[in-house]
């Protein structure tokens, strides 16, 4: 039951963390924006996504589980390319990678040696971070933005989804003033189960292949396949 539930709440972190990624992909200032507000600093973070064609980064996650009353944490590489590709690749778990090919969403745990396949296109009926991030979304149309606090070196924004936001009720970010990149994101899901993701080392415009977006089925994995 325990193993059911872990795999549950990492599919759930990582549906929702689509959404944060987009405005991490520009590199024009923000200070300019201050004056405007929330409003403009989110017209920024979208101009900012549509203009990205790939970028790599490190990241660090950390999940306070409310149920089990602790907290578990993963670290890797994530790699994204237009349009709908994007691969999270686990140093811890090691072995765990998540894909999206651009027609499918592939999950893999390697302690049950087993991929999670579904089709993007149901993702998008009900994440609307997802949607975002691979084109199909927009911040200002989804989301009600709030600047909570200005720091020496970021904005805090906190995004309200509008309609259906697939159980995530509490989105923060930091955004940083001088690059525009996303610091952090903090999300509340419906369960009460609190995940900040941090970035770190972010390249964009490095010449992503296709190729690094297909599937390597591990050796005797098994694949099961949802919302056929």
């Amino acid at each position: 039951m325990r193993r059911k539930l872990k795999t549950k709440i990492r599919l759930a972190v990582i549906g929702g963390f689509w959404l944060i990624i987009a405005g991490a992909m520009g590199c024009t200032p923000l200070r300019a924006a201050e004056s405007g507000g929330s409003v403009a600093i989110v017209d920024r973070l979208q101009q900012n996504y549509d203009a990205t064609v790939d970028f790599v980064a490190d990241f660090r996650q950390e999940t306070e589980v409310k149920t089990l009353n602790r907290s578990l944490k993963a670290s890797g590489k994530l790699s994204f390319k237009r349009p709908g590709k994007m691969l999270w690749r686990y140093d811890t778990p090691k072995g765990q990678f998540v894909l999206a090919d651009g027609k499918h969403l592939y999950f893999y745990q390697p302690e049950q040696n087993q991929i999670i396949k579904s089709p993007l296109k149901n993702a998008f009926r009900t994440d609307i971070p997802l949607s975002f991030l691979l084109g199909l979304g927009n911040l200002k149309k989804d989301f009600n933005a709030t600047l909570k606090a200005t720091e020496e070196s970021q904005y805090i924004l906190r995004l309200e989804p509008k309609g259906d936001a697939g159980g995530y009720s509490d989105i923060h970010m930091g955004v940083s003033k001088n690059t525009s990149d996303i610091l952090w994101v903090s999300v509340r899901d419906g369960a009460g189960n609190l995940t900040t993701l941090r970035f770190s080392e972010m390249r964009k415009g490095v010449g992503i292949k296709d190729s690094l977006f297909q599937l390597q089925i591990p050796n005797g994995a098994d694949i099961v396949e949802l919302g056929q």
